[in-house]
């Protein structure tokens, strides 16, 4: 007995055994949070990855205007895989579900913890959750449908409201590709813009409740839906259409009507087309190829034409076009070349130049004007659009709203202009968590 207290008092005195024994206790958690700090890092890398697929395979899902449920579900499910197939998540099979307006991606995984694995945590759980909105092709609704549309990315004005000028498009969305802070903006307290809603790549900016209701920030980027490659890619320009052949010869050059009543008939008018204060003028159904000069219809004349397009080209081109008079134009008919548009700008007619629109007297616009490079001015006094339409859209560079007028926009009933719509910022959908 005396033996073995002896022992047991050698061992409590031994301090190198004391410190090995204190030092190994020490090393396990030491070890634990350090490598724990890998795992944990390893797992939100898994995460990111498995969120940049979710992500990307809502939103595309939800860009096809006419798709169905399951062909939704298809494209969500190969823009996932296309996402992860080189990564350390590949293989992770993600749960889709879609409707009329969302599609709604979820994915689980693990990712190993070796080193939390010491205290028993051998895995972590990874749950990523997207949503993205979409147009509901069931009931034709929609968060909405686009009828102006700003595609200059570097706009610091991609929508912009001063004076007392009142915008509405209460059927319809306002969208700038504007990455700017200003994208959406508005100067003063009495401009007002009522939509069904204004959404921008970048952000807005508004002393005053000008825009009902507030504006979105953060949306995605909406291609030009009238080329394959648009005006501001480093490709070159590409249209959906067949731009309109140049004739031979001019129909007229430099034409400028006063005093009088005249028709015109379509073809090349060089120079541009004057129509001044007193000229009454009829125009024939048909294309109007106005080459390298102003499409300019002045206050206090009267011009009538239905089915008819303006086509801008040539680098002097520009188009304005206002009221005080009657100004009566409806654009091409179901049928016809050009379904759906009133006017179009070719992207190197003055580009980064300015057309404009100012309302007065009876000043009715049915179509869709289309000028990719070009910013739209609206401003004066009067109504643009009061009634009488069953549309009016503009893609444009950006637009500029100024004066005290009305200015009326209306979403496409029919036609070929695409049912285009903004998507909403995922960030705004989403929830994420490892658990």
């Amino acid at each position: 007995m005396q033996h073995g207290k002896s022992l047991w008092s050698r061992f409590l005195g031994n301090e190198r055994g004391n410190v090995a024994i204190i030092f190994a206790m020490a090393a396990v958690p030491a070890v634990v949070l350090a490598g724990g700090t890998v795992d944990y890092g390893n797992a939100l890398s898994r995460k990111a990855k498995l969120q940049a697929a979710a992500d990307a395979a809502s939103v595309a899902a939800t860009i096809p205007v006419n798709a169905s449920i399951s062909e939704r579900v298809s494209i969500a499910s190969k823009i996932f895989n296309a996402n992860i197939v080189t990564t350390d998540v590949a293989g992770t099979v993600p749960n889709i579900v879609a409707t009329g307006t969302t599609v709604t991606v979820t994915a689980a995984t693990q990712s190993g913890a070796p080193f939390l694995s010491l205290i028993n945590i051998p895995t972590l759980d990874i749950n990523v959750d997207s949503t993205a909105a979409g147009r509901d092709t069931a009931s034709n609704t929609n968060p909405g449908k686009l009828c102006l549309l700003a595609l200059d990315p570097d706009s610091n004005d991609g929508i912009h409201l001063q004076g007392a000028n009142q915008v509405n498009y209460a059927d319809c969305w306002a969208h700038t590709n504007s990455t700017k802070g200003t994208a959406i903006n508005a100067v003063g307290n009495v401009a007002k813009a009522v939509g069904k809603g204004h959404c921008a790549v970048g952000n807005y900016t508004q002393t005053h409740d000008t825009f009902t209701p507030l504006p979105t920030a953060g949306c995605a980027t909406v291609k030009d839906p009238f080329a394959t490659i648009g005006a501001y890619s480093s490709n070159t320009y590409t249209p959906t259409f067949t731009p309109p052949a140049l004739a031979a010869t001019c129909k007229a050059s430099n034409l400028s009507l006063k005093k009088g009543a005249f028709t015109l008939d379509p073809g090349r008018y060089c120079g541009g087309l004057n129509i001044q204060a007193g000229a009454t003028v009829a125009l024939n159904a048909g294309v109007y190829y106005i080459d390298n000069g102003v499409l300019n219809v002045q206050s206090g004349s009267t011009v009538t034409g239905s089915n008819v397009l303006f086509y801008l080209a040539g680098i002097n081109s520009t188009m304005t076009i206002i009221g005080g008079g009657t100004v009566d134009l409806s654009g091409r008919t179901s049928g016809s070349s050009y379904q759906g548009f009133l006017v179009i700008q070719h992207p190197d007619a003055a580009r980064l130049g300015t057309s404009n629109i100012q309302g007065g007297g009876t000043l009715k616009l049915q179509g869709t004007i289309y000028m990719p490079t070009q910013r739209i001015e609206v401003a004066g006094n009067g109504d643009v659009n009061a009634a009488g339409i069953s549309y009016f859209g503009m893609v444009a560079k950006d637009f500029y709203f100024r004066g005290n007028g009305v200015f009326n926009a209306k979403k496409f009933s029919g036609g070929n202009v695409p049912d285009i719509m903004p998507t909403m910022p995922v960030d705004q959908l989403r929830t994420t968590s490892i658990q």
